[in-house]
């Protein structure tokens, strides 16, 4: 079952105004191949009853079920290991800078099915956990789609996903076996809570942050999308804390406001003082 040309671009603008993810004609591959199992569940025979159904902004739940299916949800633990080497190293003096208030916040703003959130309470318990004790801490995980939410607030992880970027030591210690998967344990669900959440949206609830995990989802929009979430997380992160992007995301030509930490070998920002510099 093909998607055509008006089907794709009224798909694509959907897309854009809802989530700011950007598609054009080459991902029609894409677009079926997310969509077909939507269709199937819904009965709907083609992709012109998918459109027409959308249109009439009378279904939301299939509004929903659209963005979930078109979402990216690759994640692990661990991923690419230099940004958590990096919290491991800048942590220490940051909880310097708060041991009068006690508090700590740590952003995983697109949270997927967990495991990034996860990792990050794996390494405060794991290198934090004496010099934490009476803290407040907290890591909001927040993500568009609420199917993968769930999947991360159960906490249950297969063989193969605990394998990817996650040493046995570490499996051992903070999971345990449950219905024939791995399930993580008190001491790291304690510090995650999950939340919907849409970037584009209003961001209610979200407090100042210490670190910020915005990986792998600016590439998916255009620049001003970019440029306009990128500046609202600029009044989020701490002065003195960090915003980590994802390895092939760069602030350059999209917003000068932040300046890079150096000596690290990762993508991690820190909003520059002073009043906000003009976006390009």
């Amino acid at each position: 079952m093909k998607v055509n040309p008006q089907q794709l671009a009224f798909l694509a603008t959907f897309l854009k105004r809802r989530s700011g993810v950007v598609i054009d004609a080459s991902k029609a591959y894409l677009v079926e191949a997310r969509l077909l199992p939507v269709l199937r569940q819904r009965g709907l025979d083609d992709f012109e009853g998918l459109v027409e159904r959308v249109r009439s902004a009378r279904d939301p739940g299939l509004e929903q079920d659209v963005l979930n299916a078109m979402m990216t949800h690759e994640t692990s633990f661990f991923r690419d290991r230099s940004p958590f080497e990096t919290v491991k190293r800048l942590l220490p003096d940051l909880l310097k800078r708060r041991t009068v208030a006690r508090h700590l916040v740590l952003w995983s703003a697109a949270a997927s099915s967990g495991q990034e959130a996860y990792s990050l309470a794996i390494l405060l318990n794991e290198h934090f956990r004496e010099a934490l004790v009476g803290w407040s801490v907290r890591i909001l995980a927040t993500d568009i789609s609420e199917p993968v939410l769930a999947r991360a607030r159960e906490g249950l992880y297969s063989d193969f996903e605990v394998a990817r970027g996650l040493p046995v030591e570490l499996r051992d210690k903070y999971f345990v076996r449950l219905q024939g998967k791995w399930s993580i344990g008190h001491d790291c669900r304690k510090y995650v809570e999950f939340r919907r959440m849409n970037l584009l949206e209003a961001w209610q609830g979200v407090p100042p942050c210490d670190v910020v995990f915005l990986r792998n989802i600016l590439i998916y929009f255009d620049i001003p999308t970019r440029a306009a979430i990128l500046a609202k997380m600029r009044s989020t992160v701490r002065p003195d804390g960090a915003l980590f992007l994802g390895g092939a995301e760069t602030m350059l030509g999209v917003c000068d406001t932040y300046d890079r930490v150096e000596g690290v070998g990762c993508s991690a920002y820190r909003p520059r003082s002073g009043p906000a510099a003009k976006r390009p």
